[in-house]
């Protein structure tokens, strides 16, 4: 089964629903970066937390999920769409600590620490931030629904092994209320999330509409059902971009002391090497100023 982020209402209750399966995507970034299992099993809550958030979002416009701590990990951050792309990257990814995996991720988070939401909403950029209270990951993006969105919110996330793979599925699920929704009914999802409903549903195997029937009840209208992939957007041209950063001086520097340029995507781990041509046209390029060809 591929990865899927599926939106929806619940007319009848006034309710809207995004589910997110990204057990292969997990799978798949946990080789890109080399990320030992608690890093791994953190990473891929943070890719269910931002593809629930990129499914949120209207008209092209990116989402950031970034948690800063002061925990062995040190932090991570997704990016995401509402077209299902997620890309991202753990600043330390070798932490493990092996037995209980959800008590080894709140280690590895450690005692204090922020996670922040940066928004593109018409081409201007919006963060809001919340401390890191539960050291969990679909605990603290609760409250962060809390105190940033106007909006009452059932979330859940959860990292379950098959087969002996730790990563066998990971799923997020958000219940949002509509204008004028049914408050109680809202209640009912958070109480049916507390009690590891999601979890539950999701360990028998079954696609979106089987989860969604178990946790919330029948009545589901599926609007939306996309695949999520993991995709970057580097390019060469990226890359000369930022060795043009540098400014003139520092190109040259950089042709003398090295002789080339070689950059790699901390998103993707794809790596770019500028050589000797390639940075002298750059040099020139930036002392002619932006009229040049």
């Amino acid at each position: 089964m591929s990865d899927r982020v599926c939106r929806g209402i619940f007319p009848a209750h006034g309710l809207r629903a995004v589910l997110v399966r990204v057990g292969d995507t997990a799978r798949m970034a946990r080789v890109l970066h080399g990320l030992a299992p608690t890093a791994a099993r953190l990473f891929a809550e943070a890719l269910a937390a931002g593809a629930l958030l990129g499914a949120l979002q209207k008209d092209g416009g990116r989402v950031n999920l970034q948690v800063a701590c002061d925990g062995p990990v040190g932090g991570l951050l997704v990016d995401a769409d509402p077209e299902g792309n997620v890309r991202g990257y753990v600043k330390r990814p070798s932490v493990n600590f092996p037995g209980d995996p959800t008590r080894g991720a709140r280690a590895a988070l450690g005692g204090e620490g922020f996670l922040s939401v940066l928004r593109d909403r018409d081409g201007q950029n919006y963060r809001s931030s919340v401390a890191l209270e539960a050291m969990e990951l679909a605990g603290d993006l609760r409250r962060w629904f809390e105190a940033s969105e106007q909006v009452g919110t059932a979330l859940d996330i959860a990292v379950l092994p098959r087969s002996g793979d730790p990563l066998g599925d990971a799923v997020g699920l958000l219940v949002q209320t509509l204008p004028d929704g049914d408050a109680p009914a809202l209640e009912v999802a958070r109480s049916r999330l507390a009690a590891g409903a999601l979890a539950a549903a999701a360990g028998r195997g079954g696609g979106a509409q089987e989860i969604l029937a178990e946790v919330l009840g029948e009545g589901f209208d599926l609007l939306a059902d996309q695949e999520i992939a993991y995709r970057c957007g580097c390019s060469p041209e990226r890359a000369r971009v930022a060795v043009s950063s540098l400014g003139a001086d520092g190109v040259d520097d950089l042709l003398a002391e090295h002789g080339r340029a070689q950059i790699t995507c901390e998103f993707c781990r794809q790596r770019y090497v500028l050589g000797p041509e390639d940075l002298r046209e750059i040099s020139r390029l930036l002392r002619s100023g932006p009229g040049a060809s």
